[in-house]
């Protein structure tokens, strides 16, 4: 846990800093600009004798200082250091990753030159890399309230360090405008304060997110960040991979199970699909990944060798191409970005989106509707099991009654002959049409197959889907297993806490 305030000669600041240690005995503490002389810190922080310390002292009067405390069971490594960040290492409970502690510069003509430090740190940095502190910028005009807007181009730099660096920001709870302050005339609040990490780190804390506490001895709020891992080993979901809708093998090995027992479900049919597929893949470990390091290694013994085999350097490299373009196929299947075409080497960049949309879907922290914070899993569920309930219950308990409201707010629209077209039985084109109407690479269904496994494989599958399809029509029947859906709960605003800040959609629903 990292826990950030500023002006450490507040006794209020001081006073506030005991609190924390007493309720949250947290890990590592980051004191940023100071704004007082080394030996007056550790004065004041005479009650953190217990820990180990790294200061920056001021570069004026009453301007900057970085004071980094931490636990001597945390072993915490110096990278480098400036008047605006420590850059560190930590590890802890054979957990290892980077951390840099931010001071961003105050004048808008230097900030730039601090985002060039910072992305110096990030050149080939791939390793988990955490970063807290108050940056002194925001990212749009979302983040500040009162006073003029900021032009756009003011953003840019800011921005775009994030971008390069891969960086995003973690879920936080509380009121995110940690900064207040008089500029001119106005009042001015503003998202000064953050911490964000790359996804490095987003993987090695699933869980990770930060808490805007109130003011007190500060104009800006404290900020504390729990780096927690999920330790829950979650059964992992079916997805079939659009990249076996060119192989050979795949379909052979489909049509044989599709095709095991004709008089079978269409659900029956995906199922015994479903295990062939994953048996397939375990016996055969088709991870990309392996393939490329397998090939890069086989390249260098090429290259190394005294003879020049023009053709077996040209084979491996068109090998490599290959594979690298699998790879980036599959991840662009898991970013869902539609816009960017293949075949330009972004698998980086689908790598970066994948991660990203990861931690924003992340449920790290909520609240009950009394304001009470749930972190863990069975919590959340049963909150949000709750909240729905209790919106879905008719607070009727005469059916008579409710019989009554529906008959009166429900009229008829549709006339007899448009209610005919719609349920007359389609015809098998029209099945295929709408099939293919949908986007290969959109959602999978319950059963973790997309729309791109029943267009690859449309003349095996089809005539079953065909004839499954028109037996709804013909017997007004839709078995109960077809309708499981997954609910997914779509953030309405930012920051959002409790469970009505979500919109939920089912990903596939048959009606």
């Amino acid at each position: 846990m990292s826990w950030n305030c500023q002006g450490i000669g507040n006794p209020k600041t001081v006073r506030r800093v005991r609190e924390i240690l007493k309720k949250l005995s947290p890990d590592v503490i980051f004191l940023m600009e100071t704004m007082n002389q080394d030996e007056v810190v550790l004065k004041k922080l005479d009650f953190l004798k217990r820990y180990n310390h790294f200061l920056v002292s001021p570069s004026g009067q009453g301007k900057g200082g970085l004071a980094l405390f931490w636990k001597h069971d945390v072993e915490m490594a110096i990278v480098s250091s400036c008047d605006n960040f420590i850059d560190a290492r930590v590890s802890f409970k054979r957990i290892s990753f980077l951390a840099t502690y931010v001071y961003g510069e105050p004048e808008q003509s230097k900030k730039g030159a601090t985002w060039e430090k910072l992305k110096c740190l990030a050149d080939n940095r791939e390793e988990p890399w955490f970063l807290t502190g108050d940056f002194n910028e925001i990212l749009d005009n979302s983040e500040k309230s009162e006073g003029p807007p900021r032009a756009e181009g003011s953003f840019v730099e800011f921005r775009s360090f994030m971008s390069e660096c891969g960086l995003f920001d973690l879920k936080h709870l509380g009121n995110s405008l940690s900064w207040r302050g008089v500029r001119h005339t106005h009042l001015v609040r503003a998202r000064l304060d953050r911490a964000m990490s790359n996804g490095a780190c987003l993987e090695l804390f699933s869980r990770g997110r930060c808490d805007y506490r109130k003011f007190e001895g500060s104009n800006h709020r404290p900020i504390i960040t729990f780096l927690r891992q999920d330790k829950q080993r979650k059964k992992g979901l079916f997805r079939y991979d659009r990249r076996l809708k060119e192989n050979e093998e795949i379909k052979d090995l489909i049509a044989a199970a599709w095709n095991e027992d004709l008089s079978d479900s269409v659900e029956k049919k995906l199922s015994r699909c479903r295990r062939a597929i994953i048996s397939w893949t375990k016996e055969t470990q088709r991870n990309s990944q392996k393939i490329i390091e397998a090939l890069k290694v086989k390249l260098e013994q090429a290259m190394v060798i005294p003879v020049n085999d023009v053709c077996l350097l040209v084979q491996i490299n068109s090998e490599l191409s290959a594979a690298y373009l699998a790879e980036e196929a599959f991840w662009k299947q898991r970013s869902r970005q539609n816009w960017l075409s293949l075949g330009d080497q972004n698998s980086g960049y689908f790598h970066a989106v994948t991660k990203g949309r990861s931690c924003l879907n992340n449920l790290s922290v909520r609240e009950t509707d009394l304001g009470e914070k749930v972190f863990e899993d069975s919590q959340f569920a049963e909150v949000i099991s709750t909240c729905y309930q209790a919106l879905f219950t008719s607070q009727l308990s005469n059916p008579e009654e409710i019989s009554r409201i529906v008959q009166e707010s429900v009229h008829p629209k549709v006339i007899e002959e448009e209610n005919d077209f719609l349920i007359s039985i389609p015809s098998a084109m029209e099945i295929k049409e709408a099939l293919f109407n949908v986007h290969p690479d959109k959602a999978p269904g319950y059963d973790g197959f997309s729309a791109s496994f029943f267009q690859t494989n449309w003349t095996i599958v089809g005539e079953s889907i065909v004839q499954e399809i028109q037996g709804y029509f013909l017997f007004g029947q839709v078995p109960a297993s077809i309708k499981r859906t997954f609910i997914r709960l779509i953030p309405k605003i930012q920051g959002q806490k409790k469970v009505m800040d979500y919109r939920p959609i089912a990903f596939y629903i048959v009606i």
